[in-house]
């Protein structure tokens, strides 16, 4: 899903919609996503991070997306996927992008 022709300087962008409340764009550098979700735990509601989305450029220029699923009842949060490009190699034989599915405690 190709959604931008003029890339400028962007390495990640984000668009979210939620619910009835106004539309929302931006470009950056890296991102941290979280969602948050009402939970009820030793009697008590609260709010807890239960899915994150990190995005950022590695030393040797890779971008990458990590998601991460938390759970109060684990020890650590686990990362489900991690996507890769790396816009500035021009080897046409590697895949432009690399998905990476194995689970990992982080």
């Amino acid at each position: 899903m190709n959604t931008s022709k003029s890339l400028g300087n962007q390495k990640f962008k984000v668009r979210c919609h939620s619910g009835n409340s106004v539309h929302h764009e931006l470009a950056s550098e890296s991102v941290l996503l979280q969602i948050e979700q009402r939970i009820r735990r030793e009697g008590r509601e609260e709010m807890w991070v239960s899915l994150q989305v990190k995005c950022d450029e590695k030393e040797d220029g890779t971008l990458a997306v990590q998601v991460v699923l938390c759970n109060p009842d684990w020890d650590e949060p686990l990362r489900i996927a991690s996507i890769q490009s790396n816009p500035k190699n021009g080897n046409a034989a590697e895949p432009v992008l690399r998905c990476d599915l194995n689970q990992k405690e982080l």
